[in-house]
């Protein structure tokens, strides 16, 4: 999953990924397998535990891996903005 975030008031737009694994070790494995250490992301905030949650519409949101809970593994990189 990646997501881009402008901030109108800053000359930057960060980019964050965010691995779901099993383990931290997994997590970590396809932050490097992926390259994105070489494509200037950096860990955010805590790696933890997560139980995750779909939400659609108004349906009634609905476990995601069958209600487990995974590690989440947030990366983020900041750009220049386009224009500036």
């Amino acid at each position: 999953m990646t997501h881009t975030i402008e901030m109108p008031h800053t000359q930057t737009q960060d980019q964050y990924i965010t691995i779901i694994a099993r383990t931290v070790a997994d997590a970590m494995r396809q932050f490097k397998a992926r390259g994105l250490d070489a494509e200037g992301y950096a860990i955010v905030g805590p790696v933890d535990k997560h139980r995750f949650a779909l939400a659609d519409g108004d349906n009634p949101s609905t476990d995601m891996f069958e209600g487990a809970q995974m590690i989440a593994a947030t990366f983020r990189r900041s750009s220049p903005r386009q224009g500036q």
